[in-house]
């Protein structure tokens, strides 16, 4: 196999359309962060994680209700694997009717299917709800907490230690405050939106406070009315962790994620994260850089057929998410074979095709062949066979008495 590397400066169009000015805006960080001391943020390209801007991203600090987060992956990811459905019933215990802070009332004895409260978790941020699920799902609050902690080392949250089930603050000297950061928050982020079932609760814009009730709630998330590509995640507030957001929006393809923490003032945590996400969006473009069916540039030899040479073609689109500032670290590699060798069917994958900035895959498909390429003939096969052998005979001369 051989592989071609080519920079980006050889993608032609593709790369100049990446090449556009960027806005310009009235607003700055710090006119949305006067008088804040202890802030961290961070916002994030979905995809491929790629810092757009950040401030004390690693500070470790409680992250509220932030964390309900980490059940709706969870839960999302046992409705995938058929582990448990979201009519299954759930009995509320003792404990979860007794939460406090915010809640949707739950009553000792009371039967929600798992859907309800998963709605009531992400959109009115359930502290009730998140223990009714916690325990009814996993059999205590101790067995989550567990699991809890297990998934976020699998998903490379370093920083990250949970012990509560939905953000509240301790209820004794002996039990820590959850932690974690920014960048952690970030990461479970970027997981939660690749589910669809996690996207369509956190971006409900009401709920019924309970399904017997007619009593309709906003989301706490204002951004989903405040900012018109925005469509979740999720809120967070205890006096130790401040006002905190973790948000998502989505334009011309590509989504972002902010998170912003430590805000002593409510409404300035969604508009510092609008203006993260609305900055983000003004240096990031979405490109095509390979049509699917569009023969690559470089063709490659086939032996044992009348077609001496064919182009590959990707077997799909690909597509590219990238910064303006850093178009020109985005490298392409081409995988193949130094010749083929007929017959080929159409559709007969013989290499790849790949992207990626900074040793990183951005994205990366197979390359076939577009047509089938037949086997030569017999005719054709001697007649090649005796052009060789005359240009590999060596050469005679006569010699002259």
């Amino acid at each position: 196999m051989r592989e071609n590397a080519v920079f980006c400066r050889g993608l032609g169009l593709a790369v100049a359309a990446l090449l556009c000015a960027l806005g310009s805006h009235a607003q700055t960080v710090a006119q949305y962060t006067a008088g804040e001391n202890n802030l961290s943020y961070l916002v994030i390209e979905a995809e491929t994680g790629f810092v757009l801007a950040e401030h004390n991203a690693d500070e470790v600090r409680p992250p509220a209700s932030m964390l309900k987060m980490m059940m709706m992956l969870l839960v999302a990811e046992g409705i995938e694997d058929g582990s448990w459905s979201l009519n299954d019933e759930i009995v509320t215990s003792r404990k979860a009717a007794e939460m406090w802070g915010s809640q949707v009332y739950l009553r000792e004895g009371e039967v929600w299917t798992l859907g309800d409260l998963m709605v009531a978790v992400s959109v009115r941020s359930a502290n009730d709800g998140a223990m009714a699920v916690a325990e009814g799902l996993w059999g205590s609050e101790e067995a989550y907490l567990e699991r809890m902690n297990e998934r976020a080392l699998e998903l490379g949250m370093v920083d990250t230690k949970f012990h509560s089930v939905n953000g509240l603050p301790p209820s004794d000297n002996n039990t820590p405050f959850d932690q974690t950061t920014a960048r952690d928050m970030a990461i479970l982020a970027q997981w939660c939106v690749t589910h669809p079932q996690i996207m369509e609760w956190v971006g409900m814009r009401q709920m019924n406070v309970a399904p017997r009730s007619q009593d309709r709630r906003n989301n706490t998330n204002r951004l989903l009315t405040q900012m018109p590509d925005a469509d979740g995640l999720k809120t967070g507030y205890i006096r130790a962790a401040g006002y905190c957001v973790t948000a998502t929006a989505e334009r011309n393809g590509v989504r972002l994620i902010a998170v912003v923490m430590g805000f002593q003032n409510s409404n300035n945590r969604f508009h510092l994260a609008e203006h993260l996400l609305t900055e983000g969006f003004d240096s990031m473009r979405r490109v095509l850089l390979f049509a699917q069916g569009e023969p690559m540039e470089d063709s490659i030899e086939v032996r044992n057929s009348e077609a001496q040479r064919v182009h590959l073609q990707p077997l799909d689109d690909v597509w590219v998410s990238v910064h303006v500032d850093s178009v020109y670290d985005l490298e392409v590699i081409t995988t193949s074979p130094a010749h083929l060798r007929a017959p080929l069917g159409a559709g007969a994958e013989v290499g790849r095709v790949r992207v990626q900035m900074n040793g990183s895959v951005l994205a990366e498909t197979p390359l076939i062949v577009a047509e089938a390429v037949e086997e030569a003939g017999w005719r054709w096969k001697l007649k090649h066979s005796l052009l060789r052998n005359l240009q590999t005979q060596p050469a005679t001369t006569t010699a002259q008495r």
